[in-house]
């Protein structure tokens, strides 16, 4: 296998390549791996061992192996693969294979790409406990599910099924680092904090959560409004105040009113108040005025920057 390249390979029915999606411009297969022979229905064994002679040609070792069947009653395989570079950085590969082929394969990573942090790699389970696991389906569309980790630490989650596999959409604010259950149905609902910019004097806490709703991960559902109504505090200072200001904009108030609100204590800031915490303040309300809900009672999720 080539070295550096990351693609998600989707297979499509009557066993021809439907789509690929790849950051880069060359072929994820060694000249000695037939794209033919890797999309032929056949024997799930067979596909698996010539995963396994791919990884060797890379200098890799298989990490971690699940097995399991899908509702279509198809056995599948999640591998993972772990090796290193010449100056001793982890590679990561992943391989999912039904006896269509490999219907996922994302990674390996070159040494460069390793030390940029462009790398993916499977993750085994979410959650402080590791309650949810990789092959399982955890949003209860019927499909068994991977969490994906990308370079830059962000969660993804895949569905697949025998003859494909692709990302869920997920509508968030903040990168997605975990998972918990907001509305005790048993399934992750996923978690992320938005990043603190460095040197930041206030650094609230500022919890996203999304639930799987419409074949999407977002937060504009009942269950997420209810999360940040509970959260709602009455402490002060400044950052608790950001901290309200946000789970109120989740929770779904008025956008308007509660920026008014936060325009207002902008203005009546004592005089005394350092720089430092008056500039970060007026930071914070800038941010949730261009990256938070605008509109009344709507939790639309964007991209976001820091403040």
């Amino acid at each position: 296998m080539c070295k550096g390249a990351e693609t998600a390979l989707v297979l499509a029915a009557l066993f021809t390549v439907c789509g690929c999606g790849s950051d880069h411009h060359v072929s994820p297969w060694s000249p000695n791996v037939s794209l033919r022979t890797l999309t032929q229905p056949g024997n799930l064994a067979v596909h698996v061992a010539r995963i396994d002679d791919e990884m060797r040609a890379e200098e890799l070792v298989l990490d971690v192996e699940i097995k399991g069947v899908g509702q279509d009653e198809e056995p599948y395989q999640i591998r993972s693969y772990k090796g290193h570079d010449e100056l001793g950085n982890t590679r990561w590969a992943l391989r999912v294979a039904t006896r269509f082929g490999v219907i996922m394969a994302l990674g390996p990573s070159t040494g460069h790409e390793v030390m940029r942090g462009e790398q993916s790699r499977l993750v085994h389970a979410l959650g402080k406990a590791g309650q949810w696991q990789s092959g399982t389906d955890v949003n209860g569309d019927g499909l068994p599910d991977v969490f994906v980790s990308r370079g830059n630490g962000h969660i993804e989650v895949w569905g697949f099924h025998a003859q494909g596999a692709s990302p869920y959409p997920i509508e968030s604010i903040a990168p997605i680092s975990d998972a918990i259950d907001v509305d005790a149905d048993g399934r992750p609902d996923l978690l992320g904090y938005v990043p603190i910019p460095v040197g930041d004097v206030l650094a609230p806490r500022l919890i996203e959560v999304l639930t799987f709703s419409g074949g999407r991960y977002h937060a504009a559902t009942p269950s997420v409004r209810s999360f940040h109504r509970r959260h709602l505090s009455e402490k002060t200072g400044l950052t608790a105040r950001i901290e309200r200001a946000w789970h109120s904009l989740r929770a779904g108030k008025n956008a308007k009113e509660e920026l008014a609100e936060l325009d207002k204590e902008l203005d009546t800031l004592p005089a005394e108040l350092s720089d430092a915490r008056r500039h970060s303040f007026e930071s914070w309300i800038r941010w949730l005025r261009a990256y938070a809900v605008v509109s009344d009672s709507s939790n639309k999720s964007v991209e976001t920057t820091k403040p």
